[in-house]
C-alpha cells in the first residue's frame, strides 16, 4: 500500500512512531490469529475492536466478518461473551457464561429451580446434533415435543456441531426437557441437549416474542392491499414474515397460536375493512383458539395446508357466521363424510373449498338437550404403550378428573361399530364411554374420563383388543390427562338421565330397542346391552320412579344376562318385566334378579326357551327366580303348566313364518281345505306318523276311535313296518293331487293357536324349514261337549319355485316339497294345561299370539297399572279401558264419574277368580 495513501499518521525520521506502529500492528495480528485459531467464524467483540483501531493501524482491506459461520464449531464450554445481533433490529442478547449457571446434561439433572424462573433472564438450550440433522428437522422434534407449552425459541443460530436458541419466560418447556433426560427424540435419533441457565440478561429494548407477532399480525392487516385485497388478511405461511427471522414461528404450538388468534380479533375490530382470514400452510391444529373471533366480521376462512385432524374440531367455531370455508390439504379430508359434517356445523354456508354447498336447516335445540363443547386437549399427556405397562404405577390416575385418550391402532382393518362391539364385550361390567370418537384410515381415538376400572383392566390386558368377528387382536394406547375436564364437556351421565326420564310415561318404563335411539346421542357412545350402562339406567329410574314404576320393559336389547337388574328390588310397585326378545341363552342368565313381587313376566323369543324339555321345567325354573308369579309369557299359570315359545333363527323369518303358519292352518280348518295342494310341488313327499292307544280303546268303538283309525291307516312308522319295508314305502304320499286328497280325508278340525311353538332353524334365500308344535281339536266331539285333544308335530320343507303376485307388488313363490305330521294322544295334564284361552292374550287372525306385539303390549301394560290404581278386578278393567278405547286417561275419568255416583258394584273390586 503507497504511503500517502495509508491511513496511518505519517512519522518524521528518528521518530519512535515507527517502531510503536510496528508493534501495534504486530500485536493486532498476533490477537487475530489467536482469535482465528479458537474459532473460524468472528465474534462481535472483535469486529469491534477492529473497527476501533484500523484507523491507527495499516491492517489490508478487509471484507466485515459475518456474525456466525454456519460451518464452524460451537464451543459450549467456552467461558468468552459472546453478542448475538438481532437483524430484525432489536437490542443485541450478549451471553455471558461466566456469570451463568452450570451447563446442564443428561449427567447433570439437578436444576436450579430459582434460576429458572426468573424473568429477566434468558436461557440456553444446546441440541447436539455433530451435522447429522438439518434445522428443519430439529424444530419440527422440538414443536412436536413441547406443542401445548409456551415456547418461543429465539435467535436460533445453527453450527458444524451443535445449534442453540435461547428461551425466556418458558419454564415449562424446560422442566419438560429435564423431566425427558434432556434427550430430543427426531425420527429415529436421540439427540442429547444441554442447558445453560441464566446465559444472559434480558433488557428493555430486546426482542419480546408476543409483542413481536402481534406487530407482524397488525403489519399484514394494516397493508392488506400489498399482500393483496384490502378485504383479506393474509396470513398464509406466517412464519416467513421478515420481522420474525430471529423468531422460531410454528403456529401448530398452542400458545404461539394464541397470541396470534388474539392479535387478528384485535386487528379486525380496528379496520372494518377485513372480513376474510387467511391462515394456509401454518401448521394449525387448535381449533379452539380461532374462537376468539366469534364476535368479528369474519365471513371467509382458508385453513388449507395445516394440520386439522378431524372435522368435528370445527365445531368450536360454529359461532363464527361463516359463508366460505377452505381445508384441503388437512387430513380431516380423509375422514368418511367430512363434508356433511362440517355443514351441519356452519348452516349459513354457501362453499366449501371449490364446492357451492347447499343451507342446511337446522333443528331447534329442545330445552332438556345441552349443547356441549369440542374437548380441546391441552397436553400431549402421559403415553402408555404396550412397552411400559405397570399396573401398580397406574393407580396414580385413581383420582384424576382429567379427560384421558384412547387410540386404537386398526390398520384399516375394522371399522367403528367393530371396534365399539369389541371394546364394550370386553369392559361390559366396568364404567366405560367412549366420548369424541375420531376415525382415521389407520386408527382411531377417542376420551375417555372417570373410568379408571376400565382402562386399569385394559392395562392388565395389555392394551390388546380382540376382535373376534376378523378374529384379530388390536392394539391400544392411552395418553392419560391430555385435557382438563370443563361444566361444558358432554356429561354421559346426564345423557342417560334424560334418555331415562323420556321413556317413563304413565307407570311404564319403556326401554325396548334402546341402542337405535342411544345412537343418536352426540359426542358419546352407548351400548345398550352394556351391563353398566343399563345398571345406571335402572338405578337412576328406581330412585325417581321406584315408587310409582308398575311395568319395565326391556325387549330387543340383546342383553345376554341379568348382571345389570340389581336395582329392580327398589321398584317397590314393579309387578310385571318384560325381556323378550334378547339373548338369554340358558336359565342362569336370571342370575342377578334380585327378590321381587313381580307376577307378570315374559321370556319368550329367548334362546332359552328352546332348552327347555317340557313346560313343566321351564316353569319350576322361571319360578325359582320370580317366586310370586302368575303369568308367564302371556299366559296365565295354572299349577306349573305353561307352553314354550318360538325360537327363530333369524329376525328376518318372523314374518315369512307368521303368514306361512296362518295361511295354511287357516286353509286347513276351513270348507276350502282342498287348496292346500296349490301350495305343494307337484313331486311333493308327505308323510305321518301316530302314536294312539288304540288298543286300549278297541272295545268302546266310539267316534273318537274311529277318527283316530282315519290318522292311522296313513301313518308310516317305520318300527312297525321294519319287517315289510315295501308296505312302509306305500305308505309315503307322493304328487299334490295324492296329498290334497289325503288330507281333505281328515275330520274337521280347529287348531288351537295359543298352543303353538314355531321353530324355524333354517332359512335361507335356497330354503326354509318351519316346525310346529302344537294342539288341536276336532269339531264333532267338541260338539258332544267332550274334552280331547291331539297333540302334533309338523315340519315342512320350502323352496322357491318362481316369481308369483302378491296383492301390490310381485313377490317369490314357495312351494312345499316335503311334509312330515306326527299325531298323538294328549294327557290329562295337557288337556288341563291348555285348556281354556286366557282372555288377556286374545289370538290374532292370522294364529299368532298377539301378546307378540306392541299394540297388545301396550294394553296389557294400561291394565296393569288402570288395576292399581283403582284396584278392580280385571274384568272391570277392561270393561272401562274397552268404553275409553284404551285410553288410560278416560278410563281413569270414567271411573272417577262411576265411583263418584256409586254405580261400581262390590264385586267389582274383588280379587279375580282364577
Amino acid at each position: 500500500m503507497d504511503e500517502e495513501n495509508s491511513p496511518l499518521v505519517k512519522a518524521e525520521p528518528g521518530d519512535d512512531s515507527d517502531q510503536q506502529s510496528d508493534e501495534t500492528e504486530s500485536c493486532i495480528k498476533d490477537m487475530l490469529q489467536e482469535m482465528q485459531s479458537k474459532e473460524r467464524g468472528k465474534r462481535p467483540q472483535a469486529a469491534t475492536v477492529l473497527a476501533t483501531i484500523a484507523p491507527a493501524t495499516a491492517v489490508p482491506e478487509q471484507s466485515t466478518p459475518l456474525e456466525h459461520d454456519e460451518n464452524s464449531f460451537y464451543n459450549v464450554h467456552s467461558d468468552k461473551p459472546q453478542s448475538l445481533k438481532m437483524c430484525t433490529g432489536e437490542l443485541d442478547i450478549v451471553l455471558e457464561p461466566k456469570l451463568a449457571g452450570p451447563v446442564y446434561n443428561a449427567a447433570n439433572l439437578a436444576l436450579d429451580r430459582a434460576l429458572l424462573n426468573r424473568a429477566d433472564m434468558w436461557h440456553q438450550v444446546i441440541v447436539h446434533h455433530g451435522n447429522g440433522c438439518t434445522r428443519q428437522k430439529i424444530l419440527e422434534a422440538l414443536f412436536g415435543s413441547y406443542s401445548y407449552c409456551d415456547f418461543f425459541p429465539v435467535a436460533y443460530r445453527r453450527h458444524a456441531n451443535a445449534d442453540f436458541f435461547l428461551l425466556r419466560m418458558c419454564s415449562q418447556v424446560l422442566l419438560k426437557m429435564f423431566e425427558d433426560g434432556l434427550q430430543l427424540k427426531a425420527g429415529s435419533m436421540a439427540l442429547p441437549i444441554s442447558v445453560r441457565l441464566g446465559a444472559a440478561r434480558f433488557h428493555t429494548g430486546q426482542i419480546f416474542p408476543r409483542q413481536t407477532i402481534t406487530k407482524a399480525v397488525q403489519e399484514r392487516c394494516d397493508n392488506a392491499a400489498q399482500y393483496g385485497d384490502i378485504a383479506v388478511l393474509n396470513l398464509d405461511s406466517f412464519a416467513e414474515h421478515a420481522s420474525l427471522r430471529e423468531l422460531c414461528v410454528y403456529l401448530g404450538n398452542r400458545a404461539q397460536f394464541e397470541v396470534v388468534c388474539s392479535a387478528i380479533a384485535q386487528a379486525m375490530a380496528g379496520n372494518a375493512c377485513i372480513s376474510r382470514l387467511r391462515l394456509g400452510n401454518n401448521d394449525i391444529s387448535h381449533m379452539s383458539l380461532l374462537a376468539a373471533l366469534k364476535d368479528t366480521k369474519l365471513i371467509s376462512l382458508d385453513l388449507r395446508g395445516n394440520r386439522i385432524k378431524h372435522p368435528s374440531s370445527l365445531r368450536l367455531l360454529k359461532d363464527i357466521p361463516l359463508v366460505e370455508l377452505y381445508v384441503e390439504g388437512n387430513n380431516l379430508t380423509d375422514v368418511p363424510d367430512y363434508e356433511k359434517i362440517i355443514r351441519s356445523f356452519f348452516p349459513n354456508l354457501l362453499k366449501l373449498d371449490s364446492n357451492l354447498t347447499q343451507t342446511v336447516t337446522t333443528k331447534a335445540v329442545h330445552d332438556d338437550a345441552e349443547e356441549e363443547e369440542e374437548v380441546e386437549i391441552t397436553s400431549p399427556g402421559t403415553v402408555i404403550t404396550e412397552a411400559d405397562l405397570n399396573p401398580g404405577a397406574f393407580q396414580k390416575y385413581n383420582i384424576t378428573p382429567h379427560w384421558h385418550k384412547v387410540t386404537v391402532h386398526h390398520n384399516g382393518v375394522c371399522n367403528k361399530q367393530d371396534i365399539l362391539d369389541g371394546l364394550f364385550h370386553l369392559l361390559g361390567r366396568h364404567v366405560f364411554y367412549p366420548c369424541y370418537y375420531k376415525t382415521y384410515s389407520k386408527q382411531d381415538e377417542f376420551l375417555v374420563q372417570n373410568c379408571f376400572d376400565a382402562l386399569l383392566f385394559l392395562v392388565k390386558q395389555k392394551l390388546k383388543l380382540p376382535i373376534p368377528a376378523y378374529n384379530t387382536v388390536l392394539k391400544l394406547a392411552l395418553a392419560m390427562n391430555v385435557a382438563e375436564a370443563s361444566d361444558t364437556d358432554v356429561q354421559p351421565l346426564r345423557k342417560l338421565e334424560r334418555f331415562v326420564n323420556k321413556r317413563f310415561k304413565l307407570g311404564c318404563l319403556d326401554l325396548c330397542s334402546m341402542q337405535d335411539e342411544l345412537n343418536e346421542c352426540k359426542v358419546v357412545d352407548f351400548c345398550a346391552k352394556s351391563p353398566s350402562t343399563l345398571a345406571y339406567m335402572l338405578e337412576f329410574a328406581a330412585r325417581k320412579y321406584g315408587n310409582s314404576c308398575l311395568v319395565v320393559r326391556l325387549r330387543n336389547n340383546d342383553l345376554r344376562n341379568c348382571a345389570a337388574l340389581e336395582s329392580l328390588s327398589k321398584f317397590y310397585k314393579l309387578v310385571s318385566l318384560d325381556l323378550r326378545y334378547n339373548a338369554l341363552s340358558k336359565i342362569s342368565d336370571l342370575q342377578g334378579v334380585p327378590w321381587n313381587n313381580i307376577t307378570e313376566l315374559f321370556l319368550d323369543n329367548n334362546p332359552l326357551c328352546g332348552t327347555m324339555r317340557s313346560t313343566l321345567e321351564y316353569v319350576r325354573k322361571v319360578r325359582q327366580y320370580f317366586g310370586m308369579l302368575q303369568q308367564l309369557d302371556g299366559r296365565t299359570l295354572l299349577g306349573n303348566f305353561t307352553y314354550c315359545q318360538n325360537f327363530l333363527c333369524t329376525p328376518e323369518a318372523y314374518k315369512f313364518a307368521e303368514s306361512f303358519v296362518k295361511h295354511y292352518f287357516a286353509l286347513f280348518d276351513s270348507f276350502q281345505r282342498g287348496d292346500l295342494q296349490e301350495l305343494y310341488h307337484p313331486k311333493a313327499q308327505f308323510s305321518m306318523t301316530c302314536e294312539f292307544d288304540i288298543e286300549r280303546s278297541g272295545q268302546q268303538q266310539d267316534a273318537q276311535l274311529d277318527r283316530q283309525v282315519s290318522y292311522a291307516q296313513h301313518s308310516r312308522n317305520l318300527l312297525q313296518f321294519k319287517d315289510s319295508l315295501d308296505r312302509a314305502v306305500s305308505k309315503l304320499i307322493v304328487g299334490n293331487e295324492r296329498i290334497g286328497y289325503v288330507l281333505t280325508s281328515f275330520p274337521k278340525t280347529e287348531f288351537d293357536f295359543c298352543s303353538f311353538r314355531i321353530d324355524v332353524p333354517v332359512f335361507t334365500p335356497d330354503r326354509v324349514m318351519i316346525t310346529v308344535h302344537g294342539r288341536m281339536h276336532e269339531d264333532e266331539v267338541s260338539a258332544l261337549g267332550q274334552v280331547s285333544n291331539i297333540g302334533f308335530t309338523r315340519t315342512w320343507y320350502l323352496q322357491p319355485c318362481g316369481m308369483g303376485t302378491n296383492l301390490f307388488h310381485d313377490a317369490i313363490e314357495y312351494k312345499i316339497h316335503n311334509d312330515m305330521l306326527h299325531m298323538y294322544s294328549m294327557t290329562q295334564e295337557g288337556n288341563d294345561a291348555f285348556g281354556q284361552r286366557n282372555e288377556a292374550t286374545p289370538v290374532a287372525e292370522n294364529g299368532m299370539d298377539t301378546s307378540m306385539q306392541s299394540d297388545d303390549s301396550d294394553r296389557e301394560n294400561a291394565m296393569i297399572v288402570f288395576k292399581e290404581l283403582t284396584q278392580l278386578n280385571r274384568a272391570w278393567c277392561k270393561r272401562c279401558l274397552e268404553e275409553s278405547s284404551w285410553n288410560l286417561k278416560v278410563a281413569l275419568n270414567i271411573f272417577l264419574k262411576l265411583y263418584e255416583s256409586k254405580r261400581i258394584p262390590k264385586i267389582a273390586f274383588k280379587d279375580d277368580i282364577p
